[in-house]
């Protein structure tokens, strides 16, 4: 990922910063609402991001946006990000400031995906299991992918689980095909 360091760094400043005024909670929301803002607004990112804008006008574009939705620490730090020139890191110093937030909470995100709406008792159970073993706040993210066929797949931290059809399909494949030629069979 580009900058992923210069992000980290920038990133780990404004957590300690808002660990040090005991308002990480609020300042968590204000980078969740700046992510999603640049996310869905393509322009505004490429606006914010073209060399030829002055700083002065990109930091009067982010105060008419975020005016009164953000915190003053946030504002004055995405204003220093703009007056660095770091304005297209924005997105990863947001990322890199989610993941020291989720670090400092305990939270790991539960990817489960599925060929279908699974019942949220099979979903409750997936989530005890790993909190379980994880003995971490759990944060579900739920995807549906039909192709799967039937079952889960559930992916989070550096671990990752197949218990699709799909899976066990590819698997047997895979088995067949290894062993489909022996010497002296």
């Amino acid at each position: 990922m580009r900058g992923t360091k210069l992000a980290a760094r920038y990133a780990k400043a404004l957590f300690d910063f808002a660990l040090e005024l005991n308002k990480v909670d609020e300042i968590f929301q204000d980078v969740n609402l700046i992510d999603k803002t640049f996310k869905e607004n393509s322009e505004l990112c490429h606006i914010i991001n073209m060399p030829i804008v002055k700083t002065d006008k990109k930091i009067a574009i982010i105060d008419q946006i975020f005016q009164s939705q953000i915190s003053e620490i946030t504002s004055n730090y995405l204003k220093l990000i703009l007056k660095k020139g770091r304005e297209t890191q924005i997105d990863v110093i947001c990322s890199e400031f989610v993941k020291l937030y989720k670090k400092n909470k305990n939270i790991i995100t539960l990817k489960i995906t599925s060929a279908d709406t699974l019942p949220q008792t099979t979903i409750n159970i997936l989530v005890e299991k790993v909190k379980e073993f994880t003995q971490a706040n759990i944060q579900v993210e739920l995807v549906i992918n039909p192709s799967i066929i039937g079952g889960y797949k559930l992916h989070f931290n550096d671990y990752f689980i197949d218990s699709s059809i799909k899976g066990s399909l590819d698997k047997l494949r895979k088995d067949l095909i290894d062993k489909s030629y022996q010497v002296n069979f």
